[in-house]
């Protein structure tokens, strides 16, 4: 085991180990394909170690999925988006999540599975709401500053935004394999990237740009 860190205790790190174990196997073999003997093998442990940490599999399986969304949650928190600068705010924002699912496949690749399943696994989680809610008030402060500011329009929801954010992102990263194959583009290439980070950063941009966004009939 690695020395351990500043106020950090071996239970500690040795159930986070069990759960970077446990994402790797689910997000590469599903719920059904993934073997906890695996998962202990490559935490260094035993699968007694993992039972008394998690009780089951089904039981990792949900205690993975909550660390994910804590994972991300506690990277978004250390983001230092200042509701006085908005526009570069959102930059910053994009630029963030369009870079945690590049860097972070095995999220991504958890969030597919669950969605397959009809987030049934989640909704055991309980009320998962206060471990959102701060990253929803970091985008209404932001909107709030570029509205007082004069460069985004009022009356943009800050969950549909961050959804829309989000959505640009994940489609990219998620379906990237099928999209290289049909289209014949490296997704991932450091200028692909780029472009691709540009163009959603404009798209949000202008989308919250103020003037005439009246509702286009359906």
């Amino acid at each position: 085991m690695a020395e351990l860190g500043p106020g950090e205790r071996a239970p500690e790190r040795r159930r986070r180990s069990l759960l970077d174990s446990a994402i790797l196997e689910f997000s590469t073999y599903g719920i059904g394909g993934a073997r906890v003997d695996r998962i202990a093998e490559r935490a260094s442990t035993n699968k007694a170690m993992l039972y008394h940490y998690f009780g089951g599999k089904k039981q990792l399986y949900l205690a993975a999925l909550q660390a994910i969304y804590a994972d991300i949650r506690q990277a978004e928190a250390e983001l230092e988006l200042d509701p006085g600068e908005p526009e570069a705010a959102i930059r910053a924002l994009v630029a963030f999540t369009f870079r945690y699912y590049i860097d972070h496949p095995s999220f991504v690749r958890m969030i597919n599975t669950e969605n397959l399943h009809g987030a049934v696994h989640l909704r055991a989680a309980g009320d998962m709401s206060a471990l959102n809610r701060p990253v929803i008030g970091k985008v209404s402060a932001i909107l709030e500053g570029g509205v007082a500011r004069g460069v985004f329009r009022s009356g943009v929801d800050p969950l549909d935004l961050y959804i829309s954010i989000s959505a640009l992102a994940f489609t990219y990263v998620a379906n990237r394999h099928t999209l290289e194959v049909l289209f014949g583009r490296p997704l991932l290439s450091d200028e692909a990237v780029q472009a691709r980070l540009e163009t959603m950063t404009e798209m949000i941009l202008r989308f919250l740009a103020p003037g005439d966004h009246q509702p286009l009939p359906l």
